[in-house]
């Protein structure tokens, strides 16, 4: 009985860092734009409803759906130890790969802007050659 306390609390510490994670990725998105109030309230409700889900699933996967007290404690200190060990250095890297994401599609927008341009231009030549 113990030994499956045990196991349980241990999954609900590691699924709690893993919805601390879940959190910083909402709190990347946040600082890289200019987020509007009204998207804001929408993340935080997306946020909320995924971590909702995720309690859900969890205790239905690892205790037969009873939520005990004690797998409360191990979300809540999963997200805690998350925050104060990793969620900088997470943080960093998270925005790393955005920064790079974000900088793909800048380029892919500015080679497709620059497509279109000469492609229009090529349609006005071929309109004088054809006068």
């Amino acid at each position: 009985m113990l030994e499956n306390q045990v196991y349980v609390f241990l999954w609900t510490v590691l699924i709690g860092a893993v919805m601390g994670l879940i959190f910083d990725f909402f709190r990347i998105m946040r600082r890289k734009g200019n987020t509007k109030d009204v998207l804001v309230y929408l993340q935080d409700i997306v946020f909320w409803l995924i971590v909702t889900v995720i309690i859900i699933v969890s205790t239905f996967l690892i205790n037969n759906g009873e939520l005990r007290g004690y797998m409360i404690l191990g979300y809540i200190l999963g997200g805690i130890f998350y925050i104060l060990l990793l969620s900088g250095m997470i943080r960093k890297v998270l925005s790393a790969i955005l920064d790079f994401i974000e900088n793909i599609f800048k380029k892919m927008g500015n080679i497709l802007t620059k497509f279109v341009k000469n492609f229009k231009f090529l349609g006005k030549k071929n309109k004088k050659i054809e006068n």
